[in-house]
C-alpha cells in the first residue's frame, strides 16, 4: 500500500488518523504559504497543490473554519489570528450588538496524489456563548455550543466532544476512499 503523508504540525492528530482510518500515514510538518481566502474550500485545494509539490507523493491536509452567522463569513479560515488576536472573550463579545449568535464550524479534508484532487467536508452548527465556558479541548471549544447541546466544546468530555466534532463524522468517508484506493 502507498503510503499517505499527512501535513500537520499536531503529533497526536496524525497518529489518532492514521489509527482511526486503520491505514498507515506518514506525518510531516511543512511550513505552507496559506492564500488569504474565506473561501475554505479555496484555501484548502491550495494547500493540498502546494504540500504536493514539496513532497511529491500522495498528501492529506485539514483546514477547520468558524462562520458567524450575523458576520457573513467571518471569522471563517481566520479563526485561529481572530483568536491569537482577541482571544475568546474578544470572539463572544463581536456578537453582542447582533440578534443571532449562530454559528458554522466546517472541517474539510484533502486529499492529493498528483492527478485526483479530492475533498471531503462536514459541518456542525451551533451558537457562540455570551462568555467562554470550559477549560476542555482547545482554541475555541470554550466559545462554542454545537446545535443539540447546551455545553461548549469545552466543557464536553472527550465523548461528549466526539459526538459534536466535524471531523469524526467524515472518518468513515475517508476510510471508504482510501480502502478502495490503495
Amino acid at each position: 500500500m502507498k503510503k499517505i503523508t499527512f501535513i500537520t504540525g499536531n503529533d497526536g492528530k496524525a497518529a489518532e488518523l492514521s489509527r482511526l482510518l486503520g491505514i498507515p500515514l506518514n506525518h510531516r510538518k511543512i511550513d505552507i504559504d496559506e492564500i488569504q481566502e474565506l473561501d475554505l474550500e479555496k484555501l484548502i485545494k491550495h494547500k493540498a497543490l502546494l504540500a504536493f509539490d514539496k513532497v511529491k507523493s500522495p498528501i492529506l491536509v485539514e483546514d477547520t473554519s468558524l462562520t458567524f452567522e450575523a458576520l457573513g463569513k467571518i471569522p471563517g479560515p481566520f479563526i485561529k489570528w481572530f483568536l491569537k488576536e482577541i482571544g475568546n472573550i474578544g470572539l463572544c463579545r463581536m456578537l453582542n450588538s447582533f440578534d443571532s449568535r449562530k454559528a458554522i464550524f466546517t472541517t474539510m479534508f484533502a486529499y492529493y496524489d498528483g492527478k485526483e484532487l479530492k475533498i471531503f467536508r462536514k459541518s456542525t452548527s451551533g451558537s457562540i456563548a455570551n462568555v467562554p465556558r470550559g477549560n476542555n479541548g482547545f482554541g475555541w471549544d470554550a466559545l462554542f455550543i454545537p446545535k443539540g447541546s447546551t455545553k461548549t466544546r469545552g466543557e464536553m468530555t472527550h465523548a461528549e466532544q466526539d459526538f459534536y466534532t466535524a471531523r469524526k463524522p467524515l472518518i468513515p468517508e475517508l476510510k471508504v476512499f482510501f480502502h478502495n484506493n490503495f
